[in-house]
């Protein structure tokens, strides 16, 4: 654990989050580029689609903070919608809007937005494992109290950079959660063992990513429709988002048989996921490799 408070002399950016997204954009990209390359689809329109796409995934990835996670705060101030550089992007939302916006960008530009994206499927799922790596460093979506041997104690407070001084100024959501539930004194210097929850999210991507290569290259073999890919991707990361919101200490408010409203949209996504997906090779416009 090693929460980063960003200092630039002028201005403390708390417990800086955009620094790991930054990280899970260029790895992804570069994996993205890689992979189209040995698909022999064009990169280039890739790279230029980017822009478009980021703002896609930032924009979902607000909408979904405020509704599911923080609806208070942007009712008292809306305008902290487009301060997004304070924090507060979630990856299911991040997801939703860049699949959207690509979608857009490839249907305009009249190219099959199916292939690009089974090719690609596999890099989006290295940026999410490698933005839960850094909701992990940075303490965001912190678990439950664990007595498992891996349970996580996270700090009270982050290191202030470039200088790696101690911030006293700011506790950690999780460290101020454990005081509320009373797990912890207010007077401790860190919370109780956690669930890893972020890394608990980030084998599971890892693991999905592996599953989607697998089956682009069987449906690549067989020249069979690609839109399976995407569905794989989409309907695995929901279900597995689904139960492990049962696990996250940050959970929202249960509306529904011991669901929030996010996990009631995720099972209901990944079940629509799981029944169109047969049907999914044969939709047209669905890509093949002969393409």
């Amino acid at each position: 654990m090693f929460p980063i408070h960003l200092n630039l002399g002028f201005r403390i950016f708390h417990y800086y989050e955009g620094f790991y997204f930054l990280a899970a954009i260029g790895a992804a990209s570069l994996y993205a580029v890689r992979r189209l390359q040995a698909w022999g689809l064009d990169h280039v329109m890739f790279l230029d689609s980017i822009p478009l796409i980021l703002l896609g995934a930032i924009l979902g990835a607000r909408v979904f903070h405020f509704m599911f996670w923080d609806m208070n705060t942007f009712l008292g101030d809306p305008m902290t919608f487009f301060r997004f550089w304070e924090g507060g992007l979630s990856i299911t939302g991040g997801l939703a809007g860049g699949v959207a916006a690509a979608a857009l960008r490839f249907r305009r530009g009249k190219l099959d937005f199916w292939t690009y994206a089974a090719a690609t499927s596999p890099a989006v799922l290295l940026g999410q494992a490698i933005g839960r790596i850094g909701c992990f460093l940075n303490g965001d979506a912190w678990g439950i109290p664990t007595r498992l041997p891996w349970g996580v104690i996270e700090p009270r407070f982050g290191h202030l950079v470039p200088g790696f001084t101690l911030d006293r100024t700011v506790p950690s959501s999780a460290w101020e959660w454990c005081v509320a539930q009373g797990y912890v004194s207010p007077g401790s210097m860190a919370t109780v063992p956690l669930h890893p929850t972020q890394l608990y999210e980030s084998l599971g991507d890892l693991l999905l990513a592996a599953m989607v290569i697998l089956l682009a290259r069987s449906l690549r073999r067989r020249k069979a429709g690609l839109a399976q890919v995407i569905l794989l991707h989409l309907g695995g990361y929901s279900l597995l988002r689904f139960g492990l919101e049962f696990l996250h200490g940050d959970r929202d408010a249960l509306v529904w048989a011991g669901m929030t409203a996010l996990q009631i949209g995720l099972l209901v996504f990944a079940g629509l996921s799981a029944l169109l997906y047969r049907s999914a090779a044969n939709w047209p416009g669905s890509g093949t490799a002969a393409r």
